[in-house]
C-alpha cells in the first residue's frame, strides 16, 4: 500500500504531500509552481522561427532557439591578433576577418606635412601619410602647363622654383655633335646647350699656340679648332693680333713693288727681348738686299687704329702708312689702303682675291689708285728644308 508523506517546498518552504509511488515527485506547492509556470512565456526563434520557451526572470531575453544558438557558436572562432598576440575572436561569416583587436587596429602616425597626429589603420594597404585638410591643400598647389613642344597638357606644382616648359618625354631631343657627329643629347630648355660631348669637348678643347710671327702665345679656341676640321683646313699658326697685321703689311710691300724694278721677298723677324716686336723685312729678290721695312704700330687715343709703317732701309725716311679700308655696300671686303707718308693722299689699295680654278689660291692683290699699271699679287710660301720658314713673295701680275 502507498505511504505519503510531507516535503518542504523549494520556495516557499510550506509542507507539501507526496506519494512513494511517484516517479517525479513535485519540488514546489501548487501555488509556487503555478507562479513559477507564470513566469515563462513563449517566443518564435529570429532565425528559424521554431516556438520555444523563455522566462521573465532572464536578464536578456532569447532571440534564438538552442539548436539555432548553437549553430551560431560553431560559426566563431579564435584568432591571434597580429600586433599584440592576444586570441580573439571573429566570425566565420564575416566577408573580411579582421587580423587585430580593435584597439589594436589603429595606430597613431605623424602628418608629413604638418607633423600632427593622425589615426590610421594597420590594415590599409595603402596608409595615408597626410592629413586631409593638408592633401587638400597640397592638391591646391598643382596646376596645368602646356607643353611647349607638343602642346599637351601636364601638371606644375607651385611650389617649384622653376615650373618646367615640357613633358618628360619632348623635354629631351638629339642633335649631331659637331666634333664626332655622333647624337648627343640636351634639353629644350637649356639657353645655351652643348654642341658636342664631353670626351670630344677635350679633344678640342682650348690650347695654347705660339705664333710663327711673333713668337706671342695666344689660345686657339675649340671653335677655331672644330671649324679646320670640318672643312679641312690646317689650324692658324698666328694670333689673332699678326691675322689681322697680315693684310697691312702686305699692302705696304705691294705698295713697294712700284719702286723697284724687281720682285720681292719679305720675311717677319722677332726684335726685342723686353718688348719684342715684329718686322717685315723687304729683300730685293735678285740681290737679296734689303730695300725696306715694315713696322705696325697703333694710333688714336680714343678710336684706336693700327697702321703698318713701310720705311726705306738704307736711310730709315718712311715711305707709306698702311690703314684699314673696306669696298662694297652690301658685300663689304676688308682692305689696306695706303697712303703718303703724310696720310692723305692714297697711292694703293690691298685687298686678298682666289686665284685658280684647278688649284684655287688666295693671293693680296695690290693696285694703284690712279688705275695705272699692272697689279702686284703677294703669295706666301714655305722655304727651306731643315727648318721651314714662310716667305712673302711680291711680283708684278703679268696675267691681268
Amino acid at each position: 500500500m502507498s505511504q505519503w508523506h510531507t516535503i518542504s517546498c523549494d520556495d516557499c518552504g510550506d509542507d507539501v504531500h507526496i506519494c512513494d509511488d511517484w516517479e517525479r515527485p513535485p519540488r514546489f506547492c501548487k501555488a509556487c509552481r503555478e507562479a513559477r509556470n507564470a513566469r515563462w512565456y513563449d517566443v518564435s526563434c529570429a532565425e528559424c522561427g521554431v516556438t520555444f520557451r523563455a522566462c521573465r526572470d532572464w536578464e536578456h531575453d532569447p532571440r534564438f532557439c538552442r539548436s539555432c544558438r548553437q549553430d551560431r557558436a560553431d560559426r566563431w572562432m579564435e584568432k591571434a591578433c597580429k600586433a599584440c598576440g592576444r586570441v580573439m575572436r571573429a566570425c566565420r561569416d564575416w566577408d573580411r576577418i579582421p587580423d587585430y583587436h580593435k584597439a589594436c587596429a589603429w595606430l597613431m602616425k605623424a602628418c608629413e606635412v604638418c607633423g600632427g597626429e593622425m589615426r590610421v589603420h594597420r590594415g590599409w594597404d595603402h596608409p595615408p601619410r597626410v592629413h586631409k585638410e593638408c592633401r587638400a591643400a597640397q592638391t591646391a598647389k598643382w596646376y596645368d602647363v602646356t607643353c611647349r613642344h607638343c602642346g599637351g597638357t601636364f601638371r606644375a606644382n607651385r611650389d617649384w622654383n622653376a615650373a618646367p616648359k615640357y613633358h618628360k618625354d619632348c623635354a629631351w631631343k638629339e642633335v649631331d655633335c659637331v666634333v664626332c657627329h655622333n647624337a648627343l643629347r640636351v634639353h629644350r630648355g637649356w639657353n645655351r646647350p652643348p654642341k658636342f660631348h664631353r670626351e670630344c669637348w677635350e679633344s678640342v678643347a682650348p690650347r695654347s699656340e705660339t705664333c710663327r710671327d711673333c713668337g706671342q702665345d695666344f689660345v686657339l679656341s675649340a671653335g677655331m679648332q672644330i671649324f679646320c676640321r670640318e672643312n679641312g683646313y690646317q689650324l692658324p699658326r698666328r694670333c689673332p693680333q699678326c691675322k689681322h697685321d697680315a693684310l697691312l703689311m702686305k699692302g705696304a710691300v705691294g705698295a713697294l713693288r712700284d719702286r723697284t724694278k724687281s720682285g720681292l721677298e719679305t720675311t717677319i723677324e722677332t726684335r726685342g727681348l723686353v718688348f719684342p716686336d715684329k718686322v717685315a723685312v723687304v729683300r730685293d729678290k735678285r740681290s737679296g738686299e734689303p730695300v725696306a721695312e715694315v713696322r705696325m704700330d697703333t694710333e688714336g687715343i680714343v678710336a684706336r687704329r693700327r697702321v703698318a709703317i713701310a720705311a726705306d732701309s738704307p736711310s730709315g725716311t718712311e715711305v707709306s702708312r698702311t690703314y684699314d679700308g673696306s669696298r662694297g655696300l652690301i658685300d663689304r671686303q676688308r682692305t689696306a689702303e695706303t697712303f703718303q707718308p703724310d696720310g692723305w693722299l692714297p697711292t694703293h689699295r690691298t685687298r686678298m682675291v682666289e686665284r685658280g680654278v684647278l688649284f684655287p689660291d688666295t693671293v693680296a692683290e695690290t693696285r694703284r689708285s690712279d688705275g695705272r699699271g699692272r697689279p702686284t699679287v703677294t703669295r706666301v710660301r714655305e722655304a727651306g728644308v731643315l727648318i721651314r720658314r714662310s716667305i712673302a713673295v711680291t711680283e708684278v701680275d703679268r696675267g691681268r
